[in-house]
Order: C-alpha cells, then structure tokens, then sequence
C-alpha cells in the first residue's frame, strides 16, 4: 500500500514542517517522470520508516518549484524540519537515490 500523500501548494509548507520528507517534482505530460513513478515507489517501500513521501505536479503548483529552485522533472528533494537538504534532478536508480537520501537524513540528525 503507498503511503505518497499527492500535495498541493497549500499543504505544502505543513508537510515539510516536521522530521524528514522526500518530494517528488514532477508534471503529468512528462516521460520521464512516468517513468520515475516506480523508483520512486521502491523507494518509499525502503524507507517509509525514516521520512514520509509525497509529490507535487509543477504544472499544477509551479511557485512551489520556483521557490525550491527546481527547473527540471523529475527531481526528488529531500527535506529536515522544512529546510531543503538535497535536489537531485533527473531518473536515477533505486539504490543511488536511497544512498544520497539515507546520507543526507544521517547528516540532518
């Protein structure tokens, strides 16, 4: 069962608030971002106990994405009590997203 909680900009700010948080930033009409939906889904599998997931579609919440500096999609961004840590742009695998996450999240803590 998937635990990604679909965001819009309202919510936003509320759900990086607290402990840890990876987002995925992507549009609808975007290959590769179709593409990145299972990776990111294994990744919330491995790591649902160290920071919750959500995701928010750029064409529908662009100031969002300016305001991270996000400028390509798919990027993941990983979050600690609401301040940015990370933005990794691009499809990559499962097992180097969770590495950059999981250092990143050690790092924070």
């Amino acid at each position: 069962m998937s635990r990604i909680v679909e965001l819009s900009a309202p919510q936003f700010a509320r759900f990086i608030a607290k402990g840890s948080s990876v987002v995925l930033f992507s549009a609808s009409w975007c290959k590769p971002c179709q593409e990145m939906k299972p990776v990111f889904h294994a990744l919330e599998e491995k790591l649902h106990a160290l920071a919750v997931f959500g995701k928010i579609d750029v064409a529908v919440s662009p100031t969002i994405a300016q305001m991270y500096g996000i400028r390509a999609v798919p990027s993941l961004a990983v979050f600690h009590q609401g301040r940015l840590l990370r933005v990794m742009p691009g499809s990559r695998s499962v097992s180097a997203l969770k590495k950059v996450i999981l250092a990143e999240l050690e790092e924070a803590r």
